[in-house]
C-alpha cells in the first residue's frame, strides 16, 4: 500500500527519530546471552544514576510491594528478577530519550500518566489471566503509544492538528491521527520497537493494541498479549474519563469476549490500579486528581450501566458508524475538507513518478500565512480555523481543476501543479498570492486582511527525486519568502556549474 510504503520510508529517513539509546543496547546484549551476568548488568544499570533511581523508586513502591526496601540495583536484580529489571530499564531509558525535543503543544505529563496506567492495568490483567506474561505486560503497557511521542518529535507541524482536534471531533486518537496524517501512532510504535531488534511478541501486540480483530498470527501467546494490552489501554479511558459508565461496559464486552470473564473482577482491577497510581505517580512528580470515593464511583457507574444499557449499545453502534464514515473521509482534512497530508504524500508519488515517465516538468507550491499567530492572539484560536477555512477556499478558487491542493501543517497548505515549469509555477503562486490578499476574511463583521508566504519548486523534465527532497526544496523557497518580508513568492532553482556538477541555489521571487 502507499500509505505504509510512504510511512516507512518517511521514519526510515527522519534524523529526528532517535535510535536505540546506548544504554539499552547494553542491556539487551547482556541479557540475550545464553547465560546473563547479573552483577553486569546491574554494573550497567549503575553507571546511569538518574535510570538507576527511578528503578530502585519503583521497586520500593505499592507496584511490588516487596517486604524489604530496595537499596541497591543488584539488589533489585535479586529481588525482582532479571526480566522485570530489564523491562523497567528499558521502558524508563527509552520515554526519557523520546522527551528531548517533543514540542509544548504535546502533553508529555498526561502521556506519561496514560502509559504508568496502561502499564500498572496490563500487569494486573496478566497477572490473573496469564501470570507468566505479567513483566512483558507491563513492559508493553509503558511503551505501547511510544509512536505518539515519535510522531509529536519528528513532524510537529502535523501532529499539532492531532493534538488541537483530539476531543473536538468525537473520535479516539488514532481515528483523529488517521483522519488528518493516514497513519497512526499504532504503526508508528511497531515500527520502532522493530528496528530496535525487539520480538513480534513485542511488536505485534503494539500494533493492534486498539484493534486486536485485526491481528494475523497463529500464535497464542501474541494473540492473548494483544488481548490484554487492549484491555489495558480501555482501563486508561476509565481512569480518565469521568463519566465511567460507557467505559466500563467497554471493558466487560471486551473480557467476555477475549474469555477472561471467570477470571477477571473488573472493577476490582480498575480500583487497584487508581490506587496504585496514587502511590506510583508522586515518584516521577506527576500530580493525580484524587477524586474522592473512587470505589463508590465504580460502583455508581456500575449500577448506571444497568438502566443504561440500551443507552450504550446504540451509542456503540453510532461510533461503529463513524468509524466507517471515518474511513470514507481518511483522505481528508477535518477542518478544510482538502487533502491531508498522508494523501498530499500520495498524490506527489504519483505525480514525481508519472513526471519522470513521460518527462513532463512538475512543479510544487509551499504555502504559509503570514503573522498567523497575531489573528490567533488577537481574534481568538476561533477566527483563527475560520481563516484557515477561508483560505483554503481562495486557494481552490485560484488554481485549475487538474492541480492537487492538500493542507499541509497549521496554516500551511501545499500545491501540486502538474506539466508544469518552474515559470508558470511562480505565474500560479503569485495568482494564489494575490487572491488571498485581495480577498479579506470576515470574521462576525470584522475583516481581517491575510497574505501568504509561496515556495515554489520544480523538476526538471524527466528528473527523478524523492517526494521528501521535492518538498525540501520548496520549504527552503518558503522560509526565504518569509525571511524576505513574507507576502511574495520565492523559488528554488538549479544551476548547472563547469564539468556538469549541479548546484541548487534559493533565489528571491515576486511579491510586494
Amino acid at each position: 500500500m502507499e500509505t505504509a510504503s510512504h510511512f516507512k520510508r518517511y521514519f526510515g529517513k527522519n534524523e529526528k527519530l532517535p535510535t536505540l539509546p546506548g544504554i539499552a543496547m547494553k542491556i539487551l546484549e547482556a541479557v540475550q546471552r545464553d547465560e546473563p551476568d547479573l552483577s553486569e548488568i546491574a554494573g550497567i544499570l549503575a553507571n546511569d544514576p538518574p535510570l538507576s533511581g527511578e528503578l530502585l523508586k519503583v521497586a520500593n513502591s505499592s507496584l511490588f510491594s516487596l517486604p524489604v526496601k530496595v537499596t541497591s540495583v543488584f539488589h533489585a536484580v535479586n529481588m525482582l528478577g532479571l526480566n522485570t529489571v530489564k523491562n523497567l530499564a528499558l521502558s524508563f531509558s527509552l520515554l526519557k530519550e523520546f522527551r528531548k525535543g517533543v514540542g509544548h503543544e504535546f502533553d508529555y505529563s498526561g502521556f506519561w500518566k496514560d502509559s504508568l496506567i496502561a502499564a500498572m492495568a496490563a500487569k494486573r490483567i496478566a497477572e490473573t489471566i496469564r501470570p507468566e506474561f505479567a513483566e512483558d505486560a507491563f513492559f508493553l503497557g509503558l511503551l505501547h503509544d511510544i509512536g505518539r511521542l515519535a510522531m509529536a518529535r519528528c513532524m510537529p507541524r502535523q501532529y499539532c492538528l492531532v493534538v488541537k482536534e483530539a476531543g473536538l471531533s468525537g473520535c479516539t486518537t488514532n481515528e483523529d491521527e488517521t483522519q488528518i496524517l493516514g497513519f497512526d501512532h499504532m504503526m508508528v510504535s511497531e515500527y520502532l520497537l522493530s528496528s530496535w531488534g525487539l520480538p513480534e511478541q513485542f511488536c505485534l501486540p503494539v500494533r493492534h493494541h486498539h484493534c486486536p480483530e485485526k491481528l494475523e498470527t497463529e500464535d497464542p501467546e501474541i494473540r492473548t498479549l494483544t488481548q490484554m494490552l487492549h484491555v489495558a489501554s480501555l482501563y486508561v479511558e476509565l481512569e480518565r474519563d469521568p463519566e465511567k459508565s460507557f467505559h466500563l461496559w467497554q471493558i466487560d464486552r471486551a473480557v467476555k469476549a477475549y474469555g477472561f470473564s471467570d477470571r477477571m473482577d473488573t472493577d476490582a482491577i480498575g480500583i487497584e490500579v487508581h490506587q496504585q497510581a496514587q502511590g506510583v505517580f508522586p515518584l516521577f512528580e506527576l500530580q493525580i486528581a484524587e477524586e474522592g470515593g473512587y470505589t463508590e464511583m465504580i460502583e455508581r457507574a456500575r449500577s448506571q450501566l444497568v438502566h443504561h444499557s440500551a443507552d450504550l449499545v446504540a451509542m456503540v453502534l453510532e461510533q461503529q458508524k463513524r468509524i466507517e464514515d471515518l474511513k470514507d473521509q481518511a483522505r481528508r482534512d477535518g477542518m478544510t475538507r482538502l487533502a491531508n497530508y498522508q494523501a498530499f504524500y500520495e498524490m506527489l508519488d504519483r505525480e514525481i513518478s508519472r513526471a519522470q515517465r513521460y518527462r513532463l516538468p512538475l512543479s510544487l507550491v509551499l504555502c504559509d500565512i503570514d503573522h498567523f499567530k497575531w489573528v490567533n492572539d488577537r481574534y481568538g484560536h476561533v477566527a483563527g480555523d475560520y481563516a484557515i477555512i477561508e483560505v483554503a477556499e481562495c486557494l481552490r478558487d485560484a488554481i485549475r481543476r487538474s492541480d492537487a491542493i492538500a493542507r499541509y501543517g497549521g496554516e500551511e497548505f501545499a500545491i501540486i501543479l502538474a506539466e508544469t515549469p518552474l515559470e508558470g509555477a511562480m505565474v500560479a503562486a503569485d495568482r494564489v498570492r494575490k487572491t488571498v490578499a485581495d480577498r479579506p476574511v470576515i470574521y462576525n463583521g470584522t475583516p481581517i486582511r491575510l497574505t501568504i508566504s509561496c515556495g515554489v519548486a520544480a523538476l526538471r523534465q524527466g528528473e527523478s527525486l524523492p517526494a521528501e527532497d521535492f518538498v525540501n526544496r520548496a520549504d527552503a523557497a518558503l522560509y526565504l519568502a518569509k525571511e524576505q518580508g513574507r507576502n511574495r513568492c520565492c523559488s528554488y532553482r538549479s544551476e548547472r556549474l563547469e564539468g556538469g556538477e549541479s548546484r541548487l541555489q534559493v533565489v528571491a521571487g515576486t511579491g510586494t
